[in-house]
């Protein structure tokens, strides 16, 4: 795994970690923002990762 993958996996996880604490803290725009900027990090991140092995 680069590095880069794995910054970004971090930050993922992170941005869901604070996903989590809003929503218990009943902040529900952020918690909403968190988690789908999380989502689509991972999601780019191993599309990128992955643009070899995908086939159209």
């Amino acid at each position: 795994m680069k590095k880069s993958t794995l910054y970004a996996t971090i930050f993922a996880v992170i941005l869901m970690f604070v996903s989590l604490v809003s929503w218990v803290l009943k902040q529900d725009t952020l918690a909403i923002l968190a988690a789908n900027f999380g989502l689509m990090v991972l999601a780019v991140v191993t599309l990128w990762e992955n643009r070899q092995n995908l086939t159209l």
